[in-house]
């Protein structure tokens, strides 16, 4: 479910809530919002947001996406960027698998995320900010989506260990989204400068 919500927001008025219910059935239990086209290759993006895992959100040991990059035509998720335990971690069929950082003190506030996508044969770079801070970097590598010229940027919440098996942590599990941007800079897709 997804629904447009007065508290809690980041700035402004409004926010998204990404909300899902386990019912015990298979199936993806996914909530989105999708933006298509949003780069190509050859192209440079900073994707910006801040999201909120409400003060009771119990860590666990299961992989909650809250955002993907997935080429278009073919389609299919490309790199997953999720909360698992007490840490905010990226993975999937691109090739990268990080550990971003420790998210131990930070339910209950507004964490900000800015990821950079430069899609290059040689000299590509994915790097990622929580909170101002630059937690993890590769340049001067490839960094293409597999099966097409272009991706799209979904955002939401994605219970995928739902999938095969009963919630490890809660069964109705929400995440918050607010100031999503995607930009040509860092300084225009960080949420605090806007």
């Amino acid at each position: 479910m997804l629904r447009t919500v007065t508290s809690p927001v980041y700035k402004g008025t409004t926010a998204v809530e990404a909300r899902q219910t386990y019912v015990n059935e298979g199936g993806g239990y996914h909530s989105e919002t999708v933006q298509h086209r949003t780069q190509a290759v050859g192209q440079d993006r900073y994707y910006g947001q801040a999201i909120y895992l409400p003060p009771t959100w119990q860590f666990h040991n299961q992989n909650v996406t809250f955002q993907q990059w997935s080429p278009e035509d073919p389609e299919g998720p490309w790199e997953l960027m999720f909360v698992q335990n007490d840490e905010i971690r990226i993975g999937g069929s691109g090739g990268f698998s990080a550990t971003l950082g420790k998210i131990t003190n930070l339910r209950g506030t507004w964490i900000r995320i800015v990821t950079r996508l430069k899609f290059h044969a040689t000299d590509g770079a994915f790097e990622v900010w929580i909170n101002g801070q630059k937690t993890w970097s590769r340049t001067g590598v490839t960094v293409l989506p597999k099966t097409s010229q272009t991706i799209r940027w979904s955002s939401g919440i994605y219970c995928t260990g739902w999938r095969e098996g009963t919630p490890s942590g809660q069964s109705v599990l929400s995440i918050y989204h607010d100031h999503a941007r995607i930009a040509s800079s860092y300084a225009l897709a960080e949420p605090a400068n806007w």
